[in-house]
């Protein structure tokens, strides 16, 4: 029933867009214990493209010696954001540090959405306002690009990606033919879920388009082709990055972008106060004080990755995709994904399974530690018989 204040129902006041949203709330590792009635400490978690090694030493470290949880943090992140600025060789004036690359999303929408038209008849300037109108999403890809997009009441056209999973630059560049107003375009690289990066001659066309082109390389330190000093050279690129994979930090939050000056600096005003926890910060800090550990155990994923793509191969319920980043995305063949799920589950093997539209049979593996990836191929090496066996 509604919920009245005097003659107002509240309820008939929420904007439509949300209405058609869904809710993103996947199911947390206590939960999924609590289901399948085991251990959380027994579950082999690779579902979400976390970094089994978790933060490095330093890091963990100073987490556990951390004493200013009764203290503001600096709003702005200066020591982080130098130290960001060294590992990657910009201007750390051009960095943003957010809580999650998923606020520096939501931020460049807010930044460029544009603002109402003033009511007709008012003192306000009723010229059309300055702002981008639409979104461009390449799916499939990471959900939050158009999630932001609708929240922010802005218009997310999809331009599907191509049959092997790359950016349809040809539909990008006819779209901007017909009607040149500005966009925004969100594409990731390498990308998620097949894992592909991005090629050099796809961004120039991109970026010599009508378009701000946001490339989010959350995983780039997977595949070691960052396009982060391209920024200084063009003024509608802007480079995203985060410390959730490859320094095991996802439970912090912390993400970063580097941006053209003028995009810093109102980025800076629309920020809101204190929006990376300190402990946060520390822990970021820290880990680019010991950077070597943080990437010998990158390196470590990587080999791995290499090992279960190769061992994958041979499965035949499974056609594995090369990937760039720490997770391999396959085709499901023989069985349902509710089949394959329920398999790996009674295994204490937690998975990604997507199930709809160019996704419909794929799965997303999370490269583990060596024990864990020899667990998911022994899974699904018996599967075959062991399956077809309790059918019969």
């Amino acid at each position: 029933m509604s919920q009245r204040t005097g003659s107002l129902v509240v309820s008939e006041l929420i904007g439509g867009r949300v209405r058609g949203m869904q809710e993103y709330a996947p199911e947390p590792l206590a939960e999924t214990a609590r289901r399948l009635g085991v251990a959380p400490a027994s579950l082999i978690k690779l579902d979400a493209n976390e970094n089994p090694y978790g933060p490095t030493d330093r890091a963990a470290a100073v987490l556990r010696a951390y004493a200013e949880h009764h203290r503001y943090p600096d709003p702005i992140s200066r020591r982080l954001r130098q130290a960001i600025g060294s590992y990657l060789s910009v201007d750390p004036d051009q960095i943003l540090v957010g809580n999650g690359s998923d606020e520096l999303i939501d931020l460049l929408l807010r930044l460029f959405r544009p603002a109402p038209r003033p009511v007709a008849g008012s003192n306000a300037d009723d010229r059309a306002p300055n702002g981008i109108g639409q979104v461009i999403d390449c799916q499939p890809s990471f959900g939050m690009y158009a999630f932001y997009g609708v929240a922010n009441d802005m218009q997310v056209v999809d331009i599907p990606r191509t049959s092997g999973y790359g950016v349809d630059v040809e539909a990008i560049e006819t779209l901007c033919a017909r009607d040149p107003q500005p966009r925004i375009l969100f594409v990731a690289s390498p990308n998620n879920p097949d894992g592909q990066l991005l090629p050099e001659a796809a961004l120039r066309r991109l970026l010599a388009l009508p378009l701000v082109v946001v490339l989010d390389e959350a995983y780039v330190e997977f595949a070691g082709d960052s396009r982060v000093g391209w920024v200084a050279e063009h003024d509608n690129l802007i480079v995203l990055r985060t410390f959730s994979k490859w320094a095991g930090l996802a439970g912090l939050r912390v993400g970063y972008g580097v941006f053209p000056p003028a995009l810093a600096t109102a980025l800076l005003k629309l920020k809101s106060p204190y929006n990376v926890n300190g402990a946060a910060q520390a822990a970021a800090l820290a880990t680019l004080e010991d950077v070597e550990q943080a990437m010998a155990r990158v390196r470590l994923l990587v080999a791995e990755r290499e090992r279960l793509y190769t061992r994958l191969q041979d499965i035949p319920v499974v056609q594995p995709h090369p990937s760039q980043a720490n997770y391999i995305m396959c085709h499901v063949r023989g069985y349902t994904l509710a089949e394959l799920r329920d398999w790996m589950e009674a295994r204490g093997i937690l998975l990604r399974y997507y199930g709809r539209g160019a996704l419909a049979d794929c799965i997303r593996i999370s490269v583990g530690t060596p024990e864990q990836n020899d667990a998911v191929i022994e899974a699904l090496e018996a599967l075959p018989s062991q399956v077809l066996a309790s059918k019969e």
